[in-house]
């Protein structure tokens, strides 16, 4: 009896795959690309989930309804039809989800008319909705940087021997991902500084404007300089002027 259901399910399997096709897609919201929803095929019984440029592909057949869903957005049923094959940038649009906070007073002596000092002290909701809260899967684990997965991916293994650990090691993979790391990281702390600092490299540090680049990443080779950044800002712009010295006096000998 239990083969006969089987060979059936398997039949029905087929046969159901056989009229089936690919859907290309994306999922949007009003601020953009929407990434990791859930898109459910309820006819099928088949899931995926939307990469982080939000696009998504998925195999239905005509009339099947897929459900579209996110933690931050109202779900959303779509029937499929003869369109839904036709293009490769097929369209799917989630609103985005409104919740109404508890009513509260604030108080006019307790804000400074600062915003990021007034923010402040507003106290968080206790039950805040989140992922967290919900219990989803993986919910409160921070996500990798796209950098980050390279490494993870080329460092892991399904099986028992950490082969791709091996293989990647071998050759060199993994240290040039790191390499990568390095440099992107380097380069974020240099587009911060130049951002924070842009103003006084020329006025308070005597650094001519074609060599801005060059002595912030001369700063940041220092080994010091985690440190120095870890300290306050006026600690950390006396750092800056004594780096700047040293930087024109390499510069003028």
């Amino acid at each position: 009896m239990k083969k006969i259901i089987f060979l059936l399910l398997l039949i029905a399997f087929n046969t159901y795959s056989q009229k089936t096709k690919p859907i290309y897609g994306i999922v949007i919201d009003s601020l953009g690309v929407v990434n990791d929803a859930n898109i459910y095929n309820k006819n099928s019984n088949i899931g995926t989930n939307s990469t982080q440029k939000g696009d998504f592909k998925i195999y239905c057949k005509l009339g099947d309804t897929l459900v579209f869903s996110s933690v931050q957005h109202q779900t959303k049923e779509y029937i499929v039809n003869e369109g839904s094959f036709v293009s490769f940038n097929f369209k799917i649009y989630l609103n985005l989800k409104t919740y109404e906070l508890d009513e509260f007073e604030l108080k006019k002596h307790t804000l400074l008319g600062v915003l990021a000092l007034d923010v402040s002290q507003v106290k968080e909701v206790e039950n805040e909705i989140s992922a967290v809260s919900l219990g989803l899967p993986n919910a409160g684990i921070p996500k990798l940087k796209p950098i980050d997965r390279k490494i993870y991916t080329a460092s892991t293994s399904n099986g028992m021997i950490p082969l791709d650990l091996i293989i990647n090691t071998i050759n060199g993979k993994i240290k040039r991902l790191k390499k990568q790391k390095k440099i992107i990281e380097d380069n974020a702390d240099i587009a911060k500084l130049y951002s924070e600092f842009k103003f006084n490299l020329g006025a308070d540090f005597k650094i001519d404007k074609e060599d801005e680049y060059r002595f912030l990443y001369y700063c940041r080779s220092d080994s010091s300089f985690i440190t120095a950044r870890s300290k306050t800002k006026y600690e950390f712009i006396n750092f800056l002027k004594l780096k700047a010295k040293e930087f024109n006096q390499l510069k003028n000998d």
